[in-house]
This record gives C-alpha cells, structure tokens and sequence, in this order.
C-alpha cells in the first residue's frame, strides 16, 4: 500500500473536484468488487467504463487499462510464482513471441495516432476488436456451460523431461505469444480469455500452472503496453491511479460477499456483466 501511495500522482488528483475524485473512486471500488467475485478480467470491465463514464478514446482506454491491469496482478503473480505455479519454460518460449509483438502492435498504434488523418481509422479498428474479444470471451463461457454436463478426462500434461522435442515445440508456443502480444497490445485484454485458452488446450499445460503462468505472461505484457502507452500520451495515470485505489477497497470487501452467493449465482452475474460491456462497447462504437 504505501508503494503504491508513493507512486500515485498527488499533484494531479489534487486538482480535481472533491465530486469527481469520490465518482471514480466509487467506480474503482465497484470495480475492485466484481473483479473480487466473478474473476472476470480487468479489461472487460474498465475498458466499456472508460468508454462510456469516462468518455475516453479507445486507444487511451486501453492505455489507461494497461496501468490498471499490471499493478493489480502484482500480487496474484507473486503468489503463483511461490507457489510454483509457472511453467517457465512454455512461458518463456511465448514470451520470445509475445514481448516483440506486443511492444511493435503498441508502437504502431501509438504512432497511428500521431497522424490526423489515421487517427479514426485506428479508433474504430480498436474499438471492434475489443468488442470481438468480449463476444469471445462470452462466448467461450457459454460453451463451457453446454459442455459443463460431461465429465471431461482430466488432461495430463507431457513431460519435459520424457519427450522428444521438434522443432515446432519452441516455435509452436513463440507464434501463439506472438498473436497474444498483438491481441493485448491492441486490446488491453488477456489472462482468462486469451492465454488460459492456450496454455491449457494449445501448449497442454495442466491447470494450475496454465492460471499461473496466464498471469504472469499477462503482468510482464500489460506493463510493457502500460510503459510504451504512457511513453506516447495514450494513457491516463491519474484515473487508473484513483481506480487502483477505489479497486483496493472493493476486493476484500468481495471476499467477504462471495461466501455469501452461490456458484451458480455469481456464474450468472459473470455472464449478465460480460454482455453488459459487450453492449456498452457498441454503443459506445455506434455514438
């Protein structure tokens, strides 16, 4: 806590009005406690808020985003790695992907928008491909429900040590970071609804270590989008510093509340929020 008070931009917040400092406050506590019950990303919810509360534009949406999401999975990486949940050695092969890819896609970005006249041209690419992500990822939920009624094998991951490795071993995992790199530079999404889906099913890597090694992947990635945003203007330290701070309180309030609601009840708020964002997005795409 008093790192994160060191780093907060004091002389700014201490311009705005008493009002507007409480609204985002507010809206980061919010936030900080749906992220606490349902485990849904941080992009899915801040992005459609900063759209449409905060009237920003996509790409210093997913700057500000950026910020948010590196510092809140901080501690929730520390944890996995000391409890050994990283496979390093797939996670390192697609970050060789993943870092390049998602440091040009950032740059490239913020250079398109330097440019008057590919400045809407790179809004409105942006804004739907988030968009696309968040049908995805309310996709993938629901399918997951219709297949939730049969009893999948449990998925063995293959040994390291045991098998032999070709060569599309070390490319295979470079090439879906590398997309990954250009999906979370984009779009400011990533953990749960892109690399989980990877690790688990593309690079078979057993649950634990796949939910670990997702947040890692997701905290190195969404500071170096974090780091290049900022470095180009597209990104507000001011709100996702307040929000950070509003999200610190809204979190253990969740797990307190989350013993108190059903599996069943928090599955059905996690897919009403994620159609929300989706809905608020486009209406956000079509204004």
């Amino acid at each position: 806590m008093e790192q994160l008070l060191t780093w907060l931009p004091l002389n700014e917040i201490l311009t705005i009005s008493p009002t507007e400092l409480g609204i985002t406050l507010i809206i980061g506590c919010l936030i900080g406690l749906v992220l606490g019950m349902t485990g849904v990303g941080g992009g899915v919810l801040i992005i459609p808020v900063l759209r449409s509360a905060f009237q920003m534009n996509p790409v210093l949406a997913v700057g500000t985003t950026s910020i948010c999401a590196s510092l809140m999975k901080v501690n929730a990486a520390a944890l996995h790695i000391k409890m050994g949940n990283v496979h390093w050695q797939k996670s390192l092969l697609m970050l060789t992907g993943a870092i390049p890819a998602t440091y040009l896609t950032t740059s490239f970005i913020i250079q398109l928008t330097q440019n008057p006249d590919t400045t809407g041209l790179i809004d409105s690419t942006i804004n739907y491909m988030i968009i696309a992500v968040i049908v995805f990822s309310l996709a993938s939920m629901v399918y997951k429900d219709m297949k939730g009624t049969k009893k999948q094998p449990e998925q063995r991951e293959q040994s390291d040590i045991h098998t032999k490795k070709g060569i599309m071993d070390y490319i295979q995992p470079a090439l879906a970071g590398a997309g990954s790199g250009v999906v979370i530079g984009a779009t400011g999404f990533g953990g749960g609804v892109l690399l989980l889906p990877i690790l688990t099913v593309l690079l078979r890597v057993n649950i634990k270590q796949a939910v670990g090694s997702s947040i890692v992947i997701a905290l190195l990635l969404s500071s170096l989008s974090a780091l290049t945003y900022s470095g180009g203007g597209q990104a507000d330290m001011v709100t996702a510093s307040i929000l950070i701070e509003g999200s610190l309180i809204g979190v253990p309030v969740a797990g307190k509340m989350v013993k108190l609601v059903s599996g069943k009840a928090l599955h059905r708020l996690t897919l009403i929020l994620i159609t929300l964002s989706a809905l608020m997005m486009m209406s956000s795409a079509l204004g």
